[in-house]
């Protein structure tokens, strides 16, 4: 809709020649990953300015805002709702403060977040929109849950569940069961149980007011909750069913918080039922999510004092070391995620005296008559590890180097282009379609069903529709999708799996997964030579652009496909870069 085409029949915007609500409408429509996406907002943002359009700008901004991911910039441009908002109905303030206040939610500064979302309520006009003055009922009932501020929290969740009850739209019922959830949970740790578990019942009795999927989701949680509430009355056995009867869809939705309140939980009751051992299992799955996702809470941190407590009696001096030095790592955490909450730390866990027993271990696994004595032997062969790792970081960058001019030999030098978007660079359409010529390799893809070649020739009309599809693949560069696979392709294509993976290794030489990564590695590579911003980027955001799911996937890719490291070849195109404008 918001391109023209030129007389290369190329495409290009012409925002000119479209209304600031039609520049809107589109971004409304387009997917906020997308390519274009940026793109779109960035014009619609120059062009609010220029007309001076306050209520354009704020829209501009707050779709900034939504897409931003440093907190710096989040701030920023929460800030700048908040100055353009003073021009503007009070409606507008009101979400702008909204945003201050969600920005400080999220990184777990919930004084400041409680300080907007209280503005927010105090600015509102309860009569003229009461949906908006719970729903920052709820909100300021949040902030309270997570500093344990329990009564208060219950008080707002309270209110907002008994406001949301009396209205029949879809937005009110979700705001009801959120609020009975929220509610109910919080009258979980004020231990009045069964309240808690005759609000989940009274949730449950009502799923039919929501959307097929709200229900399972709902029911999911709900059931959660009357999982620990089991707890608390001490049916563990079937408290350990319902929990383990849904934590596993909790950990598919990568709530990895819940996820590890479930493991703490299950295993609580482990302990209590007598069963050490399965408790300990339980136990080490929420130090694995601290180690997979630096993640712990204030509750879920008495794990570890189980654990030590645990290999304490085992008289296993290095596990109770490890955990020691996992519990102190924890604190350091929560001592930052949750600065309010310093001092209740504190007084939950002793740290001098785990710092004590820290060194207390620490002396017990190290004999000092020992360590005197090999003391020389040690600092030998740290001296020998740091030659041997300083003639192989010198043969690794020799070598590395010698792959680099290498390459450079390979590839003809592509013109520089200023990009003319900071975030997405321009599109280079240097990989070549593919050129084909089905006789020269044969009219048979031999594709393997249960272990047996199928030698029947394939009719050419097939496999020129898979090539077309391929060249489509490559030349609209499809292949950065983060998400495409091998049945993806299958089923777009109408074939099966197993015949596109041999057509790709028949034709292409090489496996699906070695096909996709080498044409985001010669996308990359054109990336760099053609827009000067991709030699500047972090190793992390060129893999997500290229499509990889980390950073190390795509270093391990361009290793074995360059012979070095991508950071080493961004710094050597850095060098030689440097040099050219010292030489100017």
């Amino acid at each position: 809709m918001f391109f023209v085409a030129n007389s290369q029949s190329s495409l290009k915007f012409n925002e000119d020649n479209f209304t600031l609500s039609q520049l809107h409408d589109s971004l409304e429509h387009k997917n906020i990953a997308s390519k274009e996406y940026l793109s779109f907002l960035t014009i619609y943002l120059q062009k609010a300015k220029q007309l001076n359009s306050n209520t354009h700008l704020f829209e501009a901004y707050n779709k900034l805002y939504g897409i931003a991911h440093s907190s710096k910039n989040i701030h920023a441009y929460a800030d700048s709702l908040l100055s353009v908002s003073k021009e503007l109905p009070k409606k507008y303030y009101i979400r702008a403060l909204q945003s201050k206040a969600t920005a400080f939610y999220f990184e777990k500064d919930y004084i400041n977040s409680l300080a907007f979302e209280l503005k927010i309520l105090n600015t509102i006009d309860k009569a003229a929109d009461s949906y908006s003055y719970y729903k920052s009922m709820y909100n300021i009932g949040l902030v309270y849950f997570h500093i344990q501020e329990y009564e208060k929290a219950y008080s707002h969740f309270n209110q907002a569940r008994t406001y949301f009850e009396k209205e029949s739209t879809y937005d009110h019922i979700q705001g009801y069961f959120n609020s009975l959830y929220r509610e109910a949970f919080t009258l979980y740790y004020l231990k009045r149980i069964e309240e808690s578990s005759g609000l989940i019942n009274i949730g449950l009795s009502k799923q039919n007011l929501l959307k097929a999927d709200d229900q399972k989701f709902n029911a999911l949680y709900f059931n959660y909750i009357l999982g620990l509430n089991l707890f608390q009355e001490k049916q563990f056995q079937k408290s350990i069913d319902l929990l383990k009867a849904n934590v596993s869809t909790i950990a598919a939705n990568d709530d990895f918080a819940n996820e590890a309140t479930i493991y703490y939980y299950i295993a609580l009751n482990y302990w209590n039922l007598n069963n050490k051992e399965q408790a300990v299992v339980f136990f080490k799955k929420i130090d694995t999510i601290f180690k997979n996702h630096n993640y712990s809470n204030p509750e879920i941190k008495d794990a570890y004092t189980y654990l030590i407590n645990h290999y304490r009696e085992q008289n296993d001096v290095k596990e109770e070391l490890h955990y020691t030095n996992q519990l102190l790592d924890v604190m350091k955490y929560l001592q930052i995620e949750y600065k309010q909450l310093a001092g209740t730390l504190h007084n939950t866990i002793d740290v001098k005296t785990l710092i004590s027993d820290k060194e207390r271990l620490e002396n017990d696994l190290n004999n000092k008559s020992l360590y005197n004595r090999y003391f020389t032997i040690i600092g030998i062969g740290i001296a020998l590890c740091l030659i041997i790792i300083t003639i192989y970081n010198y043969r690794k960058r020799k070598e590395f180097l010698k792959n680099y001019n290498d390459l450079l030999k390979q590839r003809e030098p592509l013109p520089i282009q200023e990009s003319t978007d900071e975030s997405y660079p321009i599109v280079s359409n240097s990989i070549n379609p593919l050129a084909i010529n089905i006789d020269e390799w044969g009219k048979y893809i031999l594709p393997v069903v249960n272990d047996v070649k199928d030698t029947t020739p394939v009719d050419d009309k097939v496999l020129k529709e898979l090539i077309k599809h391929l060249n489509a693949f490559e030349k609209n560069h499809l292949f950065l999708n983060k998400d495409i696979t091998l049945n993806d392709l299958a089923n777009q294509w109408n074939t099966n799996r197993t015949y596109l993976s041999q057509f790709i290794n028949s034709y292409k030489e090489k496996s699906f997964i070695d096909y996709l990564n080498g044409l985001r590695i010669t996308y990359f590579l054109d990336k760099v030579d053609t827009d000067k911003k991709w030699s500047k980027y972090k190793i992390q955001a060129i893999a997500d652009q290229l499509g990889f799911s980390s950073a190390r996937s795509f270093s391990s890719a361009f290793m074995k496909s360059t012979g070095m490291s991508p950071s080493f070849y961004l710094q050597q195109v850095n060098l030689e870069k440097d040099k050219e404008v010292v030489s100017t």
